[in-house]
């Protein structure tokens, strides 16, 4: 009970005077452009400050992995900006929070918007684009072909020659298809109208699966992976959780001190993609769409958490203040005026 009492009246002495806060800009987590710092990072951190009685003296580093040493030294008291909790920063005596966002990794690539046009005409020579179109035509011609030899010795519609009869069941074929009506050619006899409307109830399989076909190639063609970049240089910040993840994969790896920097390589094609936090590349990417786009899914599930050195007093109080946030619904409506109400974290 005394060890007890001894922590709370450390943790309260703590709070009562002004502490020092690493904060490094992460957008839309962080933003450094004015004398005092914004962003949706910085905003939880006032409401927990807020709350807490506790009062901030920002300190700003150019790196998160500076940040962390300045915090390991003991040059501030926390740190707080878009900082992923993970085990190998935990294990270097670096201790989180209950984390206030979710988030993970993703590829950026140039957008493709400025070469739709040559894609569309590309396109046309696609195996993606015509194997679903073979795949109705030759569907339709075996219908043809059975519809023809079923009516065509008391039905005047199809022609006993074999190349017109056929051809005249292709159409019947392919008008029942696009439900467009039967016009000048029905069967008329019960074996034809059978197999006719086995016919009908197929064509809604063969439609939805040509649909199916082209929708799906097309999401393919949004949907880049590692397996497309092989050999290709892909940019990533230093001493970053995508580091870390792409030093793995296929790739040229091209570390960059900053992300500006690296964005930059990108838009000035150095870079064939860059892989960073989902949520930064997502507000740079809606502001540019004409420039970047994001592609795939996202890599890695990622949670953002206030960073101390291990055992600090402050860890459990300030993770008791996110847990109101969240329950009390005020870190929801943070999120969506940074981020829109249409955009979650992961």
């Amino acid at each position: 009970m005394a060890q007890q009492n001894e922590a709370e009246l450390n943790a309260q002495t703590e709070s009562s005077k002004t502490l020092k806060i690493g904060t490094k800009e992460i957008l839309p987590f962080v933003f450094l452009d004015e004398p005092m710092p914004y962003g949706y990072s910085i905003e939880v951190w006032n409401e927990i400050a807020r709350a807490s009685g506790l009062k901030t003296e920002w300190v700003k580093y150019d790196s998160v992995q500076s940040m962390l040493d300045g915090l390991s030294a003991g040059e501030i008291d926390a740190a707080m900006a878009g900082i992923s909790i993970t085990a190998e920063r935990e294990a270097a005596g670096i201790d989180f929070s209950y984390p206030f966002y979710r988030s993970g990794l993703q590829i950026m690539v140039p957008s493709s918007s400025n070469s739709r046009w040559q894609s569309a005409l590309l396109g046309l020579f696609s195996w993606s684009v015509w194997k679903p179109l073979l795949l109705v035509i030759a569907t339709s011609a075996g219908f043809a072909l059975l519809i023809w030899s079923l009516e065509h010795k008391h039905n005047d519609s199809f022609s006993s020659d074999p190349i017109r009869g056929i051809g005249q069941g292709m159409w019947f074929a392919i008008v029942t298809l696009g439900t467009f009506g039967y016009g000048d050619v029905i069967p008329t006899r019960l074996p034809g109208r059978i197999i006719a409307c086995l016919w009908m109830g197929a064509s809604f399989f063969v439609v939805a699966d040509f649909i199916a076909s082209l929708t799906v190639d097309q999401l393919a063609e949004n949907n880049m992976t590692f397996e497309d970049l092989v050999g290709e240089k892909v940019g990533v910040v230093d001493s970053t959780t995508a580091e870390s993840y792409v030093r793995a994969k296929p790739v040229e790896l091209v570390e960059f001190a900053n992300f500006d920097d690296m964005v930059a390589a990108l838009e000035s094609g150095e870079l064939a993609a860059v892989v960073h936090d989902y949520p930064t590349l997502k507000y740079v990417s809606s502001r540019a769409p004409d420039t970047f786009e994001l592609t795939g899914r996202p890599l890695t599930q990622e949670d953002y958490g206030v960073a101390f050195r291990d055992e600090a007093q402050l860890t459990e109080p300030v993770s008791r203040e996110i847990l109101t946030l969240q329950e009390e619904g005020r870190l929801q409506l943070i999120r969506e005026k940074w981020f829109g109400a249409d955009q979650d974290s992961l």
